[in-house]
């Protein structure tokens, strides 16, 4: 085992003496900063209080692997260990750094002028000051070479690590081997995963450095792609936006500037969720803040460490956050920011912070007001509990935008992964399915457009939704893996104003109508049968002669006097019954407790308690705001013909018990009706109506 490694397992057992005779080991070891790239973290809970020097272990622990000649093996351990103490160190430590003009922000610098200070104590008759000349430039370029292939920076910055190959042509050392492994254990320390991909650029890379290659400046458009990979491999189609908005010459010349002589940190974990477009924006924004002549790094720290939050145990983009920055950025366009005009909003904007005393390094955030700050931790706090959806209206209103009615934020991925179930029921729609173009309204994740197109090749297969996340996130599947479905931001009850009368064939509500029903203030009230009516209008209005509306959603149980009984087996069962008769929004919920095991109440009233009980704790604080049963079968037969007159023609009118429920209640809960039979009524209706 190599030394180091040896130390700090020491360290770890508590021997305190390791940390008094090696300052870089006590200064890994001692501090509670918290510097990391939080790309590679799932969970910010479980992110240990010192994550420096678990990343370091982890280099030397790749390094302990390699079979290399003992001179340059131990000039990589040396590097390696002194590389990250700018993260570290207590604070008195870093208060004399930092009144010492040490560069902490820019972790490789700071940290090889940390390196050279220790190294004064050494008796100069002691030193190998070319190998100290070696390491302290390898400290200094620490990690560039990974930050130039993801074009963070610019190769200027490998200039130190260039003029010392040309320099020293004869130290009796493989500088190539040590350069690539030396990458190797900084990459592979965060993941071997990345690692792989990006050795044979790494290799390439070096070769042309030792080699004394003339090496250029990435082309703009090539850095910006590589900034951002993660968003491309999201789903981004990033050559089309990019030469739909750098067509702008003015905005070319701006971005182009601004790169050309400016490195960037943290970047793309900061923006990576945010879109090109949002992307550029940023940087408008400052270029209108800062001194264009002398910057020369901006770190995305602070926005990075800012955007995530843990929700639920895994680390999360902070949806309010990125809702709210989306909207700022939104109050105008690009070609308004070129012009120096600069979103305006009381509460929240992007700030520039200097880092040194040059003005060169610039830290970037957006800040929010203290009314926004408490407001924002308000709602995380909601999430865990019923007012969430009354914590977020309250959100959108104070930042003044729109809450998307579907626009779930933090259940957006359940919500998505729940509309990609019922696959079978789904294939049942396609089948009826017919025509040249056709609709999927509320096309949550996109199973539905998948098998439309798969089963229709010849049909135009459109998903339609209002939530501007859920678009997002579609688009974004949509080039990933390369479907050819199309996907369109717009109003269900207003389809006129997209499409003309009589153009579209096949119109698909799968499990939409409802939440439209619960979450949709039509006329000014929520749960209004109304809203129901326009949907089946709006979408009768665009219907081509012989297409189809085609509707999967919860049907109510007829006659509605009928009665069931519940009888809990889970003890908590009955608790969780009464919190749900408080909460829930669609109507007041009437039961009468026959004795201490039983409970009587109708058997609409049973069916929409089930529905949030099969559900669970998890989806509770969402499935109390919806009501999944709003029509029975003769009632929605009725509103069909009276909303659509004689030219609509229901071809096919079922109901059915949703696979699934009886089994999994079974355990929780019996349900009798008054003559004791086990069993429950259906709970969803297939309803397909024709245009004569």
């Amino acid at each position: 085992m190599i030394k180091s490694l040896d130390l700090i397992e020491k360290a770890k057992s508590g021997d305190r003496n390791v940390l008094r005779n090696n300052k870089w080991l006590q200064y890994l070891y001692l501090t509670k900063e918290q510097h990391i790239n939080l790309e590679q973290v799932d969970s910010l809970e479980r992110m240990p209080e010192n994550p420096i020097l678990p990343y370091v272990e982890r280099t030397l622990l790749v390094l302990n692997e390699m079979n290399l000649p003992l001179k340059e093996k131990s000039i990589i351990e040396e590097v390696l260990v002194w590389s990250e103490v700018a993260k570290g160190g207590m604070k008195h430590n870093r208060r004399i750094w930092r009144e010492s003009g040490f560069q902490l922000d820019i972790h490789n610098i700071g940290s090889a002028q940390i390196y050279a200070a220790e190294q004064m104590s050494i008796p100069l008759p002691q030193r190998d000051l070319e190998v100290e000349e070696l390491i302290y430039t390898l400290i200094l370029t620490h990690g560039l070479v990974g930050q130039f292939i993801r074009g963070e920076v610019r190769y200027k910055q490998v200039q130190p690590l260039v003029h010392w190959i040309e320099e020293h042509n004869n130290l009796d050392v493989n500088i190539e081997v040590i350069l690539y492994k030396l990458n190797q254990c900084i990459i592979q320390g965060v993941s071997s995963d990345i690692w792989e991909k990006v050795k044979d650029d790494t290799g390439r890379f070096i070769s042309s450095l030792v080699n004394k290659e003339q090496v250029k400046e990435l082309p703009l458009k090539v850095r910006i792609r590589r900034l951002r990979q993660s968003s491309i491999e999201k789903g981004e189609n990033f050559d089309k936006h990019y030469d739909q908005y750098m067509k702008n010459e003015q905005l070319n010349k701006y971005i182009e500037g601004f790169f050309k002589k400016t490195d960037l940190w943290y970047i793309e974990s900061a923006l990576q969720e945010f879109t090109l477009e949002e992307f550029l924006k940023i940087f408008i924004l400052i270029y209108q803040k800062i001194n264009p002549l002398s910057i020369q790094q901006v770190s995305f720290e602070f926005f990075m460490k800012d955007i995530y939050y843990d929700y639920r145990g895994k680390k999360s983009i902070n949806l309010y956050k990125k809702r709210i920055i989306e909207s700022y950025l939104n109050e105008f366009s690009l070609e308004d920011l070129l012009q120096g005009k600069k979103p305006v909003n009381e509460h929240v904007q992007l700030q520039t912070e200097p880092m040194d005393l040059l003005g060169q390094i610039v830290g970037v955030q957006f800040r929010y007001s203290a009314a926004g700050e408490k407001l924002i931790e308000f709602c995380q706090e909601a999430e865990k509990s019923p007012h969430y959806e009354r914590a977020t209206i309250l959100l959108y209103d104070f930042f003044g935008f729109r809450k998307d009615a579907f626009d779930r934020l933090q259940n957006e991925q359940t919500y998505l992964t729940d509309m990609n179930n019922g696959q079978d029921h789904k294939r049942i729609i396609s089948d009826y399915a017919k025509g040249t173009l056709m609709l999927d309204i509320g096309a949550g994740g996109g199973v539905m457009l998948d098998i439309l197109s798969e089963d229709h090749p010849e049909a135009e297969v459109v998903g339609i939704d209002v939530s501007t996340n859920v678009i997002e996130e579609l688009n974004r599947r949509k080039t990933r893996e390369n479907k050819r479905w199309q996907v369109k931001q717009a109003d269900a009850l207003e389809l006129k104003e997209y499409y003309d009368p009589g153009s579209v064939d096949t119109i698909v509500f799968s499990s939409i109508l409802h939440e439209m029903f619960s979450y949709i203030p039509y006329k000014g009230k929520k749960f209004n049968h109304e809203v129901i009516i326009q949907a089946l209008k709006s979408s009768f209005e665009v219907l081509s002669d012989g297409g189809r509306i085609i509707i999967r959603d919860g049907i109510m149980t007829e006659p509605k006097d009928e009665i069931r009984y519940l009888e809990f087996k889970d003890e908590r069962g009955y608790e969780f019954f009464k919190r749900y008769v408080k909460d829930f929004k669609g109507r007041e919920i009437a039961y009468e407790v026959v004795n201490d095991v039983h409970i009587k109440l109708s058997v609409n009233d049973a069916m929409e308690f089930l529905y949030t009980y099969t559900w669970g704790e998890e989806a509770y604080p969402h499935e109390v705001q919806e009501q999944f049963g709003y029509f029975t079968p003769s009632e929605y037969k009725k509103a069909v013909e009276e909303a659509l007159g004689d030219k609509a023609r229901i071809i096919a009118c079922k109901h059915y018990l949703q696979d699934g429920y009886e089994e999994f209640l079974s355990t929780k809960v019996k349900v009798m009706d008054e003559q004791g039979v086990e069993g429950l009524p259906d709970s969803t209706c297939f309803i397909v109506i024709e245009k004569a």
